[in-house]
């Protein structure tokens, strides 16, 4: 599984949730995770809308399983990532 955080470093809501997603990935440590600047990683981010940040895409494989907003409290991804996890 790979969780994407798809970001701006103008945000500074993105700055400030950065350190506490990559400590999920202590939590975590078989899934990646992947910080993605959606102005400098333009052709990686490709036809998806960012609209608000930060902005998470989690993928197995070729399988979308998320892809949307969430608040920037780390709580919201690890209740998504342990309910991903639990289905697999």
């Amino acid at each position: 599984m790979v969780i994407t955080c798809l970001c701006a470093l103008w945000c500074d809501t993105c700055e400030a949730y950065r350190e506490g997603f990559f400590a999920l990935a202590a939590e975590f440590p078989q899934v990646r995770f992947v910080w993605l600047d959606i102005e400098d990683n333009a052709d990686q981010v490709g036809d998806i809308e960012v609209e608000n940040f930060p902005t998470i895409r989690i993928t197995r494989g070729e399988a979308e399983l998320f892809l949307g907003p969430l608040p920037p409290q780390h709580e919201h991804l690890k209740r998504l990532i342990r309910a991903l996890l639990e289905k697999s």
